[in-house]
C-alpha cells in the first residue's frame, strides 16, 4: 500500500498545521480550531461499502473518495469549528488533453460527516 507514510511524517505534518492553522479568526473572533476527526472502522467500512455499491448499480467502475474540508457554523458557546466530510467520486474521461481520466464528485450519493471532532485541539 503505496500511499501510506510514517508515524514520524504524521507528526511532522501536524505539527505544520498546529504551528501555521491552529489559530483562526471567524467573525472577528480569534479562536483555536479543531484538527482531529474520529470515525470508527466500521462507520468508514460500512460508508466506503456503500459508495462501492451505489456505484457498481451507476455503472461507475473506479469510484472514490474525495476528503473535503468544511467549517460549522458558530453557536453562542462554541466558536465555527472544522470539519470534515467525505464525497463520492467517480472517473469520467477528460476533455483536458494533457489527462486521459478525471474524478469527479458523484452527487447521486450523499456524502459522509458527523465525526467526532477533539475540541480543543490536541497534538498528535
Amino acid at each position: 500500500m503505496g500511499k501510506k507514510i510514517t508515524v514520524a511524517k504524521a507528526k511532522q505534518l501536524q505539527k505544520k498545521w498546529w504551528e501555521t492553522r491552529l489559530i483562526v479568526k471567524t467573525g472577528g473572533t480569534t479562536h483555536e480550531d479543531t484538527c482531529q476527526f474520529y470515525f470508527t472502522v466500521e462507520e468508514l467500512q460500512a460508508y466506503l461499502d456503500e459508495v462501492k455499491t451505489k456505484s457498481l448499480a451507476q455503472g461507475v467502475d473506479t469510484p472514490g473518495i474525495n476528503l473535503w474540508l468544511g467549517a460549522y457554523d458558530a453557536t453562542e458557546t462554541i466558536p465555527s469549528l472544522s470539519t470534515v466530510f467525505f464525497a463520492p467520486t467517480q472517473r469520467v474521461k477528460s476533455y483536458d488533453p494533457e489527462k486521459e481520466f478525471e474524478d469527479v464528485a458523484n452527487d447521486e450519493i450523499e456524502p459522509f460527516n458527523f465525526s467526532h471532532g477533539g475540541y480543543p485541539p490536541k497534538e498528535y
